[in-house]
């Protein structure tokens, strides 16, 4: 039995902080490979009045950063499920679709204050493991003590997995292109080459 960090998001675009953090989950969780999977349709970017590119450039751009590592994949199943994406789905049909795997969702641990509220939570926590990434500057005991609450409520299985600060992100880049300004070292250049090619989110 393999196991599979699950990693989910728009990626609009992925940048090299996603990439170290899906290499640190992989090295300190005992995982075997790390799955990406771009959202189709972000019901909750839409409602922040974000401006999301198409799912098949962001595809195209995630399995170019991570054409380089055989550990990694890119999953299109969000993108060809119709409608919201919702991360209880994914799991459960990963689970279904690859029942020799143990799956991990990697997410921000930031999301443990939020998750209950999420739609249908405890499908998600019965589908997989959490494995919440903490940056250093985090509330550490908080961030337990969370921990410990949905375990006990949900029956959940929770890894809370240290992990750097690193000030990048998907906005800063978009606003970079947007300003004609260079986004060389803040994606895999495989990526930036992509977006000056086709003119990436420079007429926001």
């Amino acid at each position: 039995m393999s196991n599979i960090g699950i990693m989910g998001g728009t990626f609009n675009p992925i940048h090299t902080g996603h990439l170290l953090l899906a290499e640190h989950a992989l090295e300190t969780a005992g995982l075997d490979e790390i799955w990406i999977v771009p959202t189709g349709c972000s019901y909750l970017k839409r409602k922040e009045g974000i401006e999301i590119l198409p799912a098949e450039d962001r595809y195209r751009m995630v399995c170019l950063a991570i054409e380089d590592n055989a550990r990694f994949r890119c999953l299109d199943i969000e993108m060809r499920r119709p409608g919201n994406s919702y991360s209880y789905e994914t799991m459960e049909q990963l689970k279904k679709e690859y029942p020799e795997n143990r799956f991990f969702f990697i997410c921000g641990a930031d999301c443990l204050y939020t998750m209950e509220y999420w739609k249908c939570v405890d499908r998600l926590f019965a589908a997989c493991g959490i494995l919440a990434a903490v940056r250093g500057d985090a509330d550490i005991e908080g961030m337990q003590k969370k921990k410990n609450e949905l375990e006990e409520r949900f029956g959940a299985q929770i890894q809370l997995l240290p992990f750097r600060r690193i000030e990048i992100s998907s906005s800063e880049i978009r606003e970079r292109r947007r300003e004609g300004l260079s986004t060389r070292y803040l994606v895999p250049e495989a990526v930036r080459v992509y977006m000056e090619e086709k003119g990436l989110y420079q007429d926001e």
